[in-house]
């Protein structure tokens, strides 16, 4: 038996399709959530990787630091002995001396120098102020870091040791 309406015609149990405007509102909202996770996701991405440069940044500098505090008074004054530039690679391979290094991924060009101690004291004429910087191109961005420290004549020991 059939269902008729009251005009005579077969009567429908519901819609049977969308229209044309619910499919394209279905494909602009579709389309701006893939949009949206996909610049989500790249973003982060992005954010990782020069986390990760900064990261290496840093470790560059403190293994320079590093160094410099096993130097005396007289190496840490003597241009000839503390390499003033040096090039790192965000992952090294091979160390070719100590001022360059060959490596795949982003280069790192960094500086050592020695100054002055930059206030007056009456120690001040006994330490020196080293500065580290690191340079290096994220992307088609220059980025820079720089790390600084104290050495003094006597070193740590003795002011720790002779109390």
């Amino acid at each position: 038996m059939k269902c008729e309406s009251s005009n005579g015609t077969p009567a429908r149990k519901g819609r049977q399709a969308f229209t044309l405007i619910e499919v394209m509102m279905a494909v602009v909202i579709i389309s701006v959530v893939f949009a949206s996770i996909f610049s989500g996701m790249s973003m982060g991405l992005a954010v990782t990787q020069l986390s990760r440069e900064n990261l290496r940044a840093t470790q560059i500098m403190l293994d320079k630091m590093e160094g410099v505090r096993l130097y005396n008074w007289t190496q840490v004054n003597d241009s000839s002995f503390l390499i003033s530039g040096f090039t790192n690679a965000f992952f090294e391979t091979n160390n070719i001396g100590l001022s360059t290094a060959q490596g795949n991924g982003v280069n790192y060009v960094g500086t050592v120098a020695v100054a002055p101690c930059p206030f007056s004291t009456s120690y001040s004429t006994n330490m020196r102020q080293v500065t580290v910087t690191v340079n290096w191109t994220s992307g088609n961005i220059p980025r820079t870091r720089t790390m600084s420290t104290y050495v003094s004549m006597m070193g740590l020991q003795n002011y720790v040791f002779n109390h």
